[in-house]
């Protein structure tokens, strides 16, 4: 699964690196290191306009159709093997995709010790693109509410001894395709495992644990008792 994760980049970076118009404000550009659910980030996607966007959206998927958005479920995270088959799902994965860029993403290894967050980036230092489906809800005057899910696979090797499941991620050759694409079985092929020889992984400080926490020290290394690696 994918529960939390790291938007320090300045949002125009992300926006240049995917070919983007940023739409943001002053408050919304500052780093995050510590990006939890029912909270906004930064979605790339296509514009209606023509080209794509870097958009500020909610995270939790709130469906359209959904009567109270308040009750909803929201989930953060979606299955990529069930997209197809599940209502929720079904319609966004052919007309509604988009990419969250990352800087990196938290998981979780339980210990003797406890639960344990170990951070998990390219190990090019690239912008990290996941994979998401998003929805804009609008009933009656209530103003409009936009949100998304993140798209999850089968762990790789280097992820699987912390957690059995991972963001599936886009490689950057393959953004045009995930965003604008028509082929199903071409977008379908996307969701699987990234190589994991082009990732790191490594334990951070439990500090991460609680959402009010910010800053870089939240990614710097740690060893296996919490102290600076």
């Amino acid at each position: 699964m994918c529960g939390r994760f790291d938007q320090h980049t300045l949002p125009y970076r992300y926006a240049g690196y995917l070919g983007a118009m940023v739409q943001a404000t002053a408050d919304e550009a500052a780093p995050r290191y510590n990006v939890a659910p029912r909270t906004r980030a930064w979605v790339a996607r296509h514009a209606r306009s023509g080209g794509r966007e870097l958009v500020a959206l909610w995270w939790g998927l709130v469906p359209f159709w959904t009567d109270d958005p308040q009750r909803a479920a929201r989930p953060i995270n979606a299955r990529s093997e069930d997209v197809t088959r599940r209502p929720m799902f079904r319609n966004l994965i052919a007309t509604r995709r988009c990419l969250i860029p990352v800087d990196g993403f938290y998981e979780w290894r339980t210990t003797p010790s406890g639960r344990h967050p170990h951070y998990v980036r390219l190990a090019e230092n690239a912008p990290m693109l996941l994979a998401g489906l998003w929805d804009r809800w609008r009933h009656g005057d209530a103003p409009a509410l936009e949100s998304f899910t993140i798209l999850t696979t089968q762990a790789n090797e280097l992820v699987a001894p912390v957690h059995d499941r991972m963001p599936a991620i886009i490689a950057a050759s393959d953004a045009g395709t995930w965003l604008e694409g028509r082929e199903a079985a071409g977008i379908q092929s996307m969701l699987k495992p990234f190589p994991a020889e082009e990732m790191i992984a490594y334990p951070v400080s439990r500090r991460v644990n609680a959402a009010r926490n910010e800053g870089a020290d939240l990614i710097e290394r740690m060893d296996a008792e919490g102290l600076p690696g």
